[in-house]
């Protein structure tokens, strides 16, 4: 798998490159926002992993250009020293597949990049639940009545179609981890916590369209029809 990398430290992409090249991965690795993005098109990479504080453009910036882009699907994981809740939660609102913490730790990043990178194991055809259409190969919703096209990162979509696949069963955080994430992930609970909310603030999953997603308090999430 081709991999780029937005990263301005110089020992730790030396080290991030040894992990990557032993799995089978071909890396390149950028210092700066702007070179990176002057390198996409050359590199088609399948997968990046950003930086947040780089010089020039930040690793968001990168990736609100990236999602404006032709490479809006390519996954992206950031990794960074940024840890609170806001930011994870900026990171994964605003596209990011995955956030990983530094200091990275060799099989977390493996695990990272294998969860994000797997092909989908629900249906790869287009399906209905009515009113939504979904679309595995772009990763978006449309709803009857509308030409609006409601577009998700790939991980949003795994979680939204995983639950209309199985309406009213409760799903735990770790039910919804292991199935789309992988069962050894080191992904926190509280990356579901954030996807079932953009999924649910962006299919309006409030009873509007006659689809709700609640909580279920001490075992989880359910959607329903309501």
């Amino acid at each position: 798998m081709i991999i780029s990398i937005l990263e301005d430290d110089k020992d730790l992409t030396d080290l991030m490159q040894a992990w990557l090249i032993t799995a089978g991965h071909q890396c390149h690795f950028y210092r700066s926002g702007r070179e990176f993005i002057k390198s996409l098109p050359f590199t088609n990479p399948h997968l990046v992993i950003l930086d947040w504080n780089v010089p020039g453009l930040s690793g968001l910036e990168v990736m609100r250009w990236m999602k404006a882009s032709e490479f809006d699907n390519t996954p992206i994981i950031f990794a960074t020293t940024r840890s609170s809740v806001d930011d994870l939660t900026q990171a994964l609102g605003d596209g990011a597949d995955d956030y990983v913490i530094k200091p990275l730790r060799q099989g977390e990043l493996m695990a990272r990049i294998t969860a994000v990178s797997r092909p989908y194991k629900i249906n790869q055809e287009p399906i209905d639940h009515k009113p939504f259409n979904f679309d595995p190969h772009q990763n978006t919703v449309r709803i009857d009545g509308s030409d609006a096209v409601i577009k998700l990162t790939h991980k949003e979509y795994e979680v939204a179609q995983t639950l209309f696949t199985y309406p009213n069963k409760v799903f735990s955080r770790d039910m919804l981890l292991e199935s789309i994430w992988g069962k050894f992930t080191a992904v926190s609970t509280r990356t579901i916590d954030t996807h079932i909310s953009r999924v649910r603030v962006q299919l309006q999953l409030d009873g509007t369209h006659g689809w709700e997603l609640i909580s279920v308090y001490g075992k989880g999430y359910k959607l329903s029809k309501k």
